[in-house]
């Protein structure tokens, strides 16, 4: 074979453009979600017919060190925390419980982020979404650190909506109306926006970003609300979704031996003494 003729294909996505791969993932969930909704009025199971897709995909693509499960977690102190449609776990950690339908229960010490899935996100949603998001972070602030959104050690909140039922102003105004980003940093990636004054077929994120003092000064005076077009939002929310969760795994700096230890507070020896097993 003459060498010459081979031509090398360089698969490398280029920054501000669509990352092809990542596209046709998307189109794939868009129409599974699309399929639900037009065949069932249900809301559970419409609901699970778009936490479904995201996990499938987290999972096929997230690192052997992460997985991404539905279900609850608890804190040592064993208080439940409600139901969460996707957890990304420090895979380390063992699970307390997984149920026949794939529900799980998860230690506290093991969650690194929270997903709450919509298939069309609403501005009811958007403000039930930030009441749940604080509701979590005042439970994993029963470990010192998880419930501080200004640490990489904190438990991260997001929500993810396959389309829009709104335009982006209504949505926009409603985010930056009911958040409160000193409690809870919760980020929101929209797949795709249904909003008459947008020509092309594209997503957003929407984001407070920290106002600091000065250039120099670690001192937060305020929070801008900022949303970020993306046209291929998927892939943007994987990739800061791996690259935060190896931030947050390293700030909290667990040894096997502290992984270990943090077992213990969840889980205790069953053993039974023999005077109480046998009747007297």
């Amino acid at each position: 074979m003459d060498k010459r003729k081979l031509t090398k294909r360089i698969i490398k996505h280029q920054h501000g453009t669509p990352n092809p791969i990542i596209q046709r993932e998307e189109e794939v969930m868009l129409s599974l979600v699309d399929k639900a909704l037009a065949t069932t009025s249900n809301s559970q199971a419409i609901g699970r017919n778009g936490e479904i897709p995201l996990r499938d995909f987290l999972n096929r693509y997230l690192p052997y060190t992460l997985r991404a499960v539905t279900g609850h977690f608890v804190p040592p102190s064993g208080r439940l925390s409600a139901q969460i449609d996707v957890m990304i776990l420090d895979a380390r950690y063992p699970l307390i419980a997984e149920n026949a339908d794939g529900s799980v229960l998860a230690m506290l010490h093991s969650v690194i982020q929270t997903i709450e899935v919509k298939t069309r996100i609403t501005t009811h949603d958007i403000e039930k979404m930030w009441k749940d998001s604080i509701e979590i972070m005042e439970l994993a602030a029963e470990v010192n650190g998880y419930g501080n959104p200004g640490d990489f050690s904190s438990v991260h909140t997001t929500a993810f909506a396959f389309r829009s039922a709104q335009s982006l102003d209504t949505l926009e105004q409603k985010y930056e109306e009911v958040g409160k980003p000193r409690k809870s940093g919760l980020d929101i990636t929209v797949l795709r926006l249904s909003d008459k004054n947008i020509k092309k077929e594209i997503g957003v994120e929407l984001h407070f970003e920290p106002d600091f003092a000065s250039e120099k000064s670690k001192k937060v005076i305020g929070f801008i609300p900022i949303p970020g077009a993306s046209f291929t939002p998927l892939s943007d929310l994987y990739y800061r979704m791996v690259q935060n969760s190896y931030y947050t795994m390293e700030e909290r700096g667990y040894s096997y031996g502290d992984i270990a230890r943090h077992v213990m507070d969840y889980m205790s020896w069953a053993t039974a003494s023999w005077d109480k097993v046998f009747k007297e």
